[in-house]
């Protein structure tokens, strides 16, 4: 897989000896309990950190669990560096993961984007195998009697988010959407559920491009900007109805079909073999099937760069999943080359007719 910018930034590495004896010394006042639904259940998060900014963050977009639920795994959040806590300055420039003790820790956090990123890799290393989580943007398509569930993936800046925008707006198609840009499915069912987030955390780019005039519209308390970014005006979080109004919903479906959207020149063909769909679907280049065109080496994975990839088997666990969901689903390479009507007609054509 290829290095994301998150694992270029921070890598994630492991303990020799865990995490217990360093979480163990630490006062950290901020404990958030969230629970993130996957089929047939939840993961619990405990969020441990001295940041008042993350943790009010934390709260607000996911759901809580019990107050006393025991979580599934932690993940430690500093706001400062190590050496600060007393710690190492080894501690420093990575996101340390302790897969017996199921807990993360990382110093120096200041980024929400880097929240839900650990966030991601904690669930795919602690969900169970029957369990691939996904991402993109999930939705429901079609009449009622002939729904199908779609996962509608790619990397930054393919246009996802033009071609949902496109199909919501579309006056022939009933469109229900389940999660803006991540979620957990079954690999022996093909369920899909919603997250269960109370907030989404996402781009006011696309919000706009969903949205037109949110900022105009938008009910009081619906939405708050993400102050930790960099550029304060560059993500919030918002209300999921504010954004997909009466699609959002909160039900099940079953995955029928994986949509992945490139932006490449018209005469461009998709991979051929399962094989080769895996390897550009992962973002790996260099090899081709026969009857593959091109390279695909720049697109990343559907997780983002979120996986806790720290051995051999955990990679292998991973690729295992991509492979039972391809085996289950359809995958539609849909080419954003032309016009955002077209990249809209291009899905139809190639999911629902």
């Amino acid at each position: 897989m290829v290095v994301s910018y998150y694992d270029a930034l921070l890598p994630v590495r492991e303990p020799r000896a865990g995490l217990q004896g360093v979480t163990a010394g630490l006062w950290l006042p901020y404990r958030v309990l969230a629970s993130i639904r996957v089929p047939g259940g939840e993961i619990v998060i405990a969020f441990v950190s001295d940041s008042p900014e993350l943790s009010g963050m934390f709260g607000a977009n996911w759901a809580p669990a019990a107050p006393h639920q025991e979580p599934d795994a932690a993940l430690y959040a500093l706001g400062k560096p190590a050496s600060r806590y007393g710690l190492d300055g080894g501690w420093d420039g990575a996101r340390w993961w302790s897969p017996d003790e199921k807990t993360m820790l990382v110093c120096g956090f200041d980024s929400y984007r880097l929240v839900k990123v650990c966030v991601r890799g904690i669930c795919s290393a602690v969900s169970g195998d029957d369990i691939v989580f996904l991402h993109g943007c999930a939705l429901s398509v079609g009449a009622e009697s002939d729904r199908r569930g779609v996962v509608i993936t790619g990397s930054s800046g393919a246009g996802k988010t033009t071609l949902v925008a496109g199909l919501l707006r579309h006056p022939e198609l009933s469109v229900a959407v389940l999660n803006d840009d991540w979620g957990a499915i079954s690999l022996s069912s093909g369920d899909l559920v919603s997250t269960g987030e109370r907030m989404l955390h996402m781009k006011s780019g696309s919000v706009l491009a969903l949205q037109p005039g949110f900022f105009t519209s938008a009910r009081p308390g619906s939405h708050s900007r993400d102050l930790s970014d960099r550029d304060q005006a560059a993500r919030m979080l918002v209300m999921p109805e504010s954004v997909y109004g009466k699609a959002w919903t909160t039900a099940r479906t079953a995955v029928q079909q994986v949509a992945v959207v490139v932006r490449e020149p018209a005469d461009w063909l998709p991979p051929g073999e399962r094989g080769a769909a895996v390897r550009a679907i992962e973002g790996e280049g260099g090899e081709r099937d026969e009857g593959d065109t091109v390279s695909i080496h720049h697109h990343e994975a559907f997780f983002n760069g979120s996986l806790i990839l720290t051995s051999e088997e955990d990679k292998l666990r991973e690729e295992g999943h991509y492979r039972r969901l391809l085996d289950r689903t359809t995958v539609s390479w849909i080419n954003n080359c032309g016009t955002s009507g077209d990249l809209v007609e291009n899905f139809i054509s190639a999911v629902i007719k």
